[in-house]
C-alpha cells in the first residue's frame, strides 16, 4: 500500500522532522536519507519499521534544525578540497578529457563540511527525538493504509464474488457437456454405420469415459475452499499479503486443469474469464501487506 507520513520532535535547542513514504512492495525495503551527523542511527530506524510493517519499500527522511542560541561555525576541510582538485585534474591529463574543476563541483562534495559546535555524532538523546518524530512519522502512514485498506477490501470481496459466480456457472454446466458430447457421438455413429442401430452399452461406455476424464470436482471443490480461505483472510487482523499470494496461485493451478478437462467453448471462455479475474486479484493483493 501507499502513504505518506511526517512526524516532529523539538528539544530545547532541535528540532527533528522525519518524512515517511511507502509504496508497493513484495517484501520490506527501507531506504534511510539522514544527516551525516546522525547515520548511526539507520541500523535502529530499519529495526523500528520492521517491528511494525511487512511489506512495502519505505523512504525515510529525517532533516534536524537547530532552533536554540546555540553557535555553531562551518568548518572546511581544505586539505581535502586539495586532495580532491589534485586527483580530478591528474584523472583530466591521464584520460585527455576536457573541461573544467569549477567550485559547484567541489561545494557539492558534502564531507568537505563540518560544523564547529556541534556533537561530533548521534547519542540517546537523538534517538529518542527521532524516535519519536518516526513515530508520528508511521502513525500517518498506517491511517492513510487503513483508509485504503477499507477500498481494497471491497474490491477484493467483490472480484471473490466474479470468481465464485464464474465457477458456479461452469459446474452448472458440466452436466450439459455431456449430454452434448453423448448427443454428437450418436449422430457421428449413426452416420458412419449409415443408419444402422448403434450399440447403446458401447455408447454409454463412451460417454462414461468421457465424463470421467473431464469431472471437475475436485478442482472445484479446492478453489471453492480457496475463496473461503481467502474471505477470512480479509476479515483477520496481521498482514496475509504472502498467503493471499500462495492461494491465488493455487487457484490459477486449479483453473489451468480445469481449462485442461474443458471440451466445450462455452466452457473455455469461462476459464478464461477466471484466469482475467485472478490476475486483477493478483495484482490486488500486491497492495496488501
Amino acid at each position: 500500500m501507499t502513504g505518506f507520513g511526517q512526524g516532529e520532535c523539538a528539544t530545547s535547542s532541535k528540532r527533528y522532522v522525519c518524512e515517511l513514504q511507502s509504496v508497493n512492495h513484495r517484501y520490506l525495503d527501507v531506504r534511510a536519507r539522514l544527516p551525516k551527523r546522525l547515520s548511526a542511527l539507520e541500523l535502529q530506524i530499519l529495526k523500528t519499521l520492521q517491528g511494525r510493517f511487512a511489506r512495502g519499500r519505505f523512504d525515510v527522511t529525517v532533516l534536524e534544525e537547530l532552533t536554540g542560541e546555540q553557535s555553531c561555525t562551518l568548518r572546511l576541510n581544505r586539505p581535502l578540497a586539495h586532495a580532491y582538485l589534485d586527483a580530478a585534474k591528474t584523472l583530466q591529463s591521464e584520460l585527455g578529457l576536457t573541461g573544467e574543476v569549477t567550485l559547484e563541483l567541489l561545494l557539492s562534495r558534502s564531507d568537505l563540511f563540518d560544523l564547529e559546535g556541534e556533537e561530533s555524532g548521534a547519542g540517546d538523546a537523538d534517538w529518542v527525538a527521532v524516535r519519536t518524530a518516526l513515530e508520528g512519522a508511521m502513525n500517518a502512514v498506517v491511517e492513510m493504509r487503513r483508509e485504503e485498506g477499507k477500498a481494497l477490501e471491497a474490491d477484493l470481496l467483490g472480484h471473490l464474488d466474479l470468481v465464485e459466480a464464474t465457477l458456479a456457472t461452469i459446474v452448472a454446466r458440466a452436466p450439459e457437456v455431456v449430454q452434448s458430447y453423448k448427443n454428437r457421438l450418436e449422430l457421428r455413429l449413426q452416420r458412419l454405420l449409415e443408419g444402422k442401430s448403434v450399440d447403446p452399452g458401447r455408447l454409454e461406455q463412451e460417454v462414461a469415459i468421457l465424463a470421467e476424464r473431464s469431472d471437475i470436482a475436485e478442482e472445484t471443490t479446492r478453489v471453492t475452499s480457496h475463496l473461503r480461505q481467502f474471505r477470512d483472510l480479509i476479515q483477520q487482523q496481521g498482514p496475509h499479503g504472502r498467503r493471499m499470494e500462495f492461494l491465488l496461485q493455487e487457484m490459477q493451478r486449479e483453473v489451468n486443469t480445469i481449462g485442461a478437462k474443458a471440451n466445450d467453448a462455452k466452457t473455455s471462455h469461462d476459464v478464461i474469464t477466471l484466469k482475467s479475474i485472478l490476475e486483477q486479484l493478483r495484482e490486488q493483493v500486491q497492495n496488501v501487506e
